[in-house]
């Protein structure tokens, strides 16, 4: 990273704001995300930023003009970074996870390795929402696989995919009367979640 005078303006402790798509560009993603994508990528991620809540990868300016990669985002020409001071590479606040002096990380290598700790992404096909039943619309049985039970509760669990959400609490159960509400006055909850 250079110290360009035109591209980077002082800022506090030692920080300055640097306008992305100049010398590099950036891809911000949250610090859960980021760091497992630093951990996928090894020795060949870049300069990395790590901010209390997100991650900063540096790589070339321009590479990031198309990018669409959920949870994250590419920062380019009408973007500004807050890089750390140069040596500080601890918290609390901003610091390097790795340093400015590496070379730009490769574009299409975090393009693939914040895809695959994302997982895949889900289609639309998964579910036709027209043709939901009422006991898949009720909660009854799975929109995705179609598996569950009837409306009482099952002796034993059924097995579920795993891209299936688990039941909630009182499933198989009729919900828990509504207590009127009165204005003013907060609901009050039931025993059991309700």
């Amino acid at each position: 990273m250079s110290g360009d005078s035109s591209t980077e303006t002082p800022g506090f402790a030692e920080t300055r704001i640097a306008a992305a798509g100049e010398t590099w560009d950036a891809v911000r993603t949250n610090r859960f995300l980021g760091l497992q994508a630093v951990e996928r990528l090894g020795g060949t991620a870049g300069p990395v930023i790590v901010e209390p809540t997100a991650v900063y990868f540096l790589v070339p300016a321009g590479s990031t003009r198309t990018w669409d990669v959920p949870q994250s985002t590419g920062l380019s020409d009408t973007h500004y970074v807050v890089p750390p001071a140069r040596g500080k590479t601890e918290p609390p606040g901003p610091y390097w996870l790795l340093p400015p002096r590496r070379p730009l990380g490769n574009t299409d290598d975090l393009r693939r390795a914040l895809e695959a700790v994302q997982g895949p992404r889900p289609t639309e096909s998964n579910v036709d929402l027209a043709r939901l039943t009422m006991d898949q619309i009720k909660g009854f049985t799975c929109a995705l696989c179609g598996t569950g039970s009837t409306r009482t509760a099952p002796s034993a669990p059924s097995p579920r995919p795993r891209a299936c959400a688990p039941r909630p609490p009182n499933y198989g159960r009729a919900p828990p009367p509504a207590l009127p509400c009165r204005p003013g006055r907060r609901r009050a909850s039931l025993p059991g979640g309700g």
